[in-house]
């Protein structure tokens, strides 16, 4: 008996915290999709996936916020057995435009923190190793009640993120991920 108590208070608490957070502009999304390589990041590497999880602080009243993310890639690897990840994370300005509609676009752009390490099968795992960059992109919010579906593309530019296979010279590295989720 004490212990459906305690999950009913538990639970009560959980729903009032995320309409508190809800009211306050905070959000929470989670998505994934396809993230295509140029550059010198295409060099050796294939289309790959990508997971992504957000949390937004934008006021109702305020057309800017700042949103946080965290993400995995993968590619694969051209004519090599394995994949090269990349783990990342990017602090973002975000400008959503006014709209009575219910798909609302949005601009946003900031830094990021990307590590990257490559696995060829049968021969290991390369040294990861972190660098800076820098990330703008666009997109649109689809109002569905309490939660909104989310649509953007992104541009990210990782500085010394690559090596250029002829010279052996860092280089900066560029990726477009195009992302489909859930935002709460």
């Amino acid at each position: 008996m004490n212990s459906t108590i305690r999950g009913a208070v538990v639970g009560l608490a959980v729903m009032v915290a995320a309409q508190a957070a809800q009211a306050q502009g905070l959000s929470f999304g989670v998505g994934g999709g396809i993230v295509i390589p140029t550059g010198s990041l295409s060099d050796g590497t294939g289309t790959g996936y990508s997971g992504t999880a957000q949390l937004r602080v934008k006021p109702p009243v305020s057309p800017l916020g700042f949103q946080v993310d965290a993400f995995y890639t993968r590619f694969s690897l051209d004519g090599v057995d394995g994949h090269s990840r990349m783990l990342g994370g990017t602090a973002n300005a975000v400008f959503a435009f006014p709209s009575a509609s219910p798909i609302r676009p949005y601009l946003l752009a900031g830094p990021g923190l990307y590590n990257g390490k490559t696995t060829i099968d049968g021969l290991g795992s390369s040294e990861s190793t972190t660098k800076f960059g820098m990330n703008a992109g666009a997109g649109f919010d689809f109002g569905m009640g309490k939660a909104s579906l989310f649509a953007e593309a992104r541009f990210h530019a990782i500085f010394k993120g690559a090596t250029d296979l002829s010279t052996g010279d860092e280089k900066s590295a560029y990726m477009i991920p195009i992302t489909v989720g859930l935002r709460f």
